[in-house]
């Protein structure tokens, strides 16, 4: 018995001795994909607006690497959860008055991705409801390379140009 007990613990010990020396893991990068506030030429609209996002999307960077076929970057990450950013995103281009059951705009995150399968470009795309109607939405944004900060200035620049559509919507467009 004494003899297991010595043995385990030497090898807890060599165990830890091997996990301190190794080197520490790389910190995760964080980045902040919100387009520049958008100027506003035309009022407003007004919506009850409720946002919600696949399960599957979270702060890691979701990136296509094929057609039925994504990765998740744990060593980059978005300053929030997709279906935060997009409510922020929408949040600056609508009048919202949450609760009043009159004009609710349900939008749906389907992807918030970055496709690498050619030319690295942002993705987002949103299923739209809205006054008895569905409307898809998608946004692309070519990346001006692969490093992450190109990834999420593509990022911004596509989140921007759903957000600008679905403003559209709300107008009646």
């Amino acid at each position: 018995m004494r003899n297991a007990n010595a043995c385990s613990l030497g090898a807890a010990l060599l165990l830890a001795a091997c996990l301190s020396s190794a080197p520490p893991a790389p910190p995760v990068r964080w980045f902040d994909p919100l387009p520049a506030a958008a100027v506003e030429t035309s009022a407003r609209p007004t919506v009850d607006l409720r946002v919600t996002a696949a399960g599957h999307l979270g702060r890691e960077f979701v990136v296509r690497t094929a057609p039925r076929e994504v990765v998740f970057d744990g060593q980059h990450g978005w300053i929030d959860e997709p279906v935060q950013l997009v409510a922020a995103a929408l949040g600056a281009r609508l009048q919202q008055l949450p609760g009043d059951g009159g004009n609710v705009m349900r939008v749906a995150v389907e992807a918030f991705e970055v496709d690498v399968q050619g030319e690295p470009r942002a993705v987002v795309r949103l299923v739209v409801q809205f006054a008895g109607r569905r409307r898809d939405v998608e946004a692309q944004e070519p990346a001006a390379g692969r490093s992450p900060a190109a990834l999420a200035a593509a990022m911004a620049g596509a989140l921007g140009r759903a957000a600008g559509a679905v403003a559209a919507i709300a107008r009646g467009e």
